[in-house]
């Protein structure tokens, strides 16, 4: 996995990007960053992006030179999560226009697409938790259902 910063910074500076053309793009004479839908989004999105860097964050510690497995399994399930509906939500807001050569969002979309396939997709290290979960628990597998699925 690549240095926190660098993955876990990809959702925020779409963000960045979205927030700022949806302060400037304007529609029924006002800019699009006013109306409640588009403001959704954009939290939906800050959302993702924050939870993304954190996990890029988490994934990359280490005791020594080799990170924890399951904390990289856990970024980079994440990750992968919160790229797919940043990008989604991102080219909404942009009105699907973002794919366009005149604007950036598809430099840093498509990165974001391309990084979510990288060393195994999210449902690959999501069903590598799984498994070190089954293989860590002693005793019934009805109990290890029952106590991951119970609210508290």
């Amino acid at each position: 996995m690549r240095d926190g910063r660098e993955v876990g910074g990809r959702p925020q500076q779409v963000f960045n990007r979205t927030l700022h053309y949806a302060n400037e793009r304007q529609q029924f004479a006002r800019p699009i960053g006013k109306f409640q839908v588009v403001q959704h989004q954009l939290s939906v999105i800050s959302e993702h992006a924050f939870a993304a860097r954190t996990a890029a964050q988490i994934g990359c510690q280490a005791d020594g030179w080799v990170p924890d497995r399951l904390r990289v399994a856990v970024a980079k399930a994440r990750t992968s999560e919160a790229a797919l509906e940043v990008a989604a939500l991102a080219h909404s807001i942009y009105g699907a226009i973002g794919f366009t050569e005149e604007f950036d969002l598809q430099l840093f979309t498509r990165r974001l697409h391309a990084w979510r396939q990288t060393a195994g997709s999210g449902s690959h290290w999501q069903s590598e938790l799984g498994k070190a979960q089954v293989y860590s628990h002693d005793g019934l597998t009805l109990d290890l259902l029952r106590s991951t699925t119970d609210p508290l």
